[in-house]
């Protein structure tokens, strides 16, 4: 067991899943992520430049289903900028977010463009929001900064910006209800990232909750290789004290795996915090298009080293797969001593002859790295035993069957593998 910081959250611990490499709307890179557990959602900015150049600062805003992953609906953001960070209020059945907004800086046809202030606006899938149409009295930005992003702790009703001012990162909080209706109260005293706790290392991402800042940092060595390694590092806002700084393990099976965005956000299971963050991969048959992976760290230790990651899901089971015993096969992560194991209960009948997939495991089961286990199966010509196997799309496959020698049930109550 590593720190564990005033919110419970232990940057070496273990590790959930909510969201399994999701494409998103177009090719791009995700750059920021939030999620709105009252009405389901999951909303990801990616920097789209189009046919313009990258200045223009253009971005798409996907809104995903946080329970199946798919998208739900987008908004193009003109002119916004880069997409360091967001935050999103639920407000009914509405979802407002939080983002940068522009005129972008720098504007000078070369270097990527960042937005200069901040900006909340309803989410409207279809529609197109240009920043020129924004009103300057819906924009706010710290006096003399540049580079901006917002983040929202909706558990402590604060919005923090991060910015840039005289080539220093800075971070300011504010009174999150207050900002939404354009007064700007501002919260503690402003934060300066220390000096060196960037050098050689590329900035991914923020966010706060209850006082506690973490920094999402990416290092690749030599820059052309992935997937390089990332690094969540926290500081106390009111103290200015660095408490922790680990490297991310989380996901780690994927190829490219490139750091993109950290959220907080209550589990609307249990109601307790914790911290998301995100990878970035590229999706499997294509040379440029992007997905998102979301895993979480959770803010309850294990007891005697024992850690439930979640409660029991039933998985999807395939055509002509049925249920033995009326019970459906369910699934759930349990970390055990610093390892994560997918555990299963539950029988299934089948008339297998061949390799076939015989569930889907939903988002938060799915592994990034291969896990298989030998199960029992019924008793035909010697055979008792089939292997299964889960892969990174969620797929239960079960190997063995053959035309002479059919697979007609298997057990799952047995399955306890290493997830990572």
């Amino acid at each position: 067991m590593g720190f564990i910081d005033s919110n419970g959250i232990d940057l070496s611990g273990a590790t959930g899943k909510l969201l399994q490499t999701m494409p998103l709307t177009k090719n791009p890179a995700p750059q920021a992520f939030a999620t709105d557990t009252v009405n389901g959602h999951v909303f990801v900015l990616q920097l789209d430049g189009g046919t313009e150049a990258p200045p223009a600062g253009n971005m798409r805003l996907n809104r995903l289903d946080r329970t199946t992953g798919e998208v739900t609906g987008s908004m193009y953001l003109k002119g916004f900028g880069h997409g360091i960070s967001m935050g999103a209020e639920p407000v009914g059945a509405d979802t407002y977010l939080w983002t940068e907004v522009g005129p972008v800086y720098p504007n000078d046809g070369v270097s990527t463009g960042f937005g200069a202030a901040v900006t909340r606006f309803r989410f409207a899938a279809g529609t197109t929001l240009d920043q020129a149409a924004v009103p300057a009295a819906q924009k706010f930005s710290p006096a003399g900064a540049v580079k901006t992003g917002p983040s929202v702790d909706l558990a402590h009703n604060t919005l923090t910006i991060c910015y840039f001012k005289d080539g220093v990162r800075l971070f300011t909080r504010y009174d999150l209800a207050r900002a939404a209706q354009g007064q700007w109260a501002q919260v503690g005293e402003t934060f300066t990232m220390p000096e060196g706790a960037e050098t050689g290392l590329t900035f991914q991402g923020y966010t706060v909750l209850n006082g506690v800042l973490y920094v999402y940092q990416w290092k690749k060595a030599p820059v052309t290789v992935y997937p390089g390694t990332a690094y969540i590092t926290s500081y106390a806002l009111e103290t200015r004290q660095k408490l922790d700084s680990r490297v991310v393990t989380g996901a780690d099976g994927l190829e490219r795996r490139e750091p993109e965005g950290l959220a907080v956000e209550a589990d609307p299971a249990t109601g307790r915090n914790r911290l998301l963050f995100g990878f970035s991969d590229t999706v499997p048959g294509t040379t440029g298009r992007r997905n998102i992976t979301v895993g979480w760290y959770p803010t309850v230790p294990p007891v005697d080293g024992v850690q439930a990651l979640t409660d029991w899901e039933d998985l999807a089971l395939a055509a002509g797969v049925g249920v033995a015993g009326g019970e459906v096969p369910r699934g759930r992560l349990v970390a055990i001593a610093g390892t994560t194991y997918l555990q299963l209960r539950g029988r299934i009948t089948c008339g297998l002859t061949g390799d076939s997939v015989v569930a889907t495991l939903p988002q938060s089961l799915r592994p990034t790295r291969t896990a298989r286990q030998n199960v029992p199966r019924n008793m035909n010509l010697g055979r008792g035993v089939c292997q299964l196997e889960a892969n990174r799309l969620g797929e239960l496959w079960a190997y063995g069957a053959a035309a002479d020698n059919a697979i007609t049930w298997i057990d799952l109550d047995c399955v306890s593998v290493s997830w990572r």
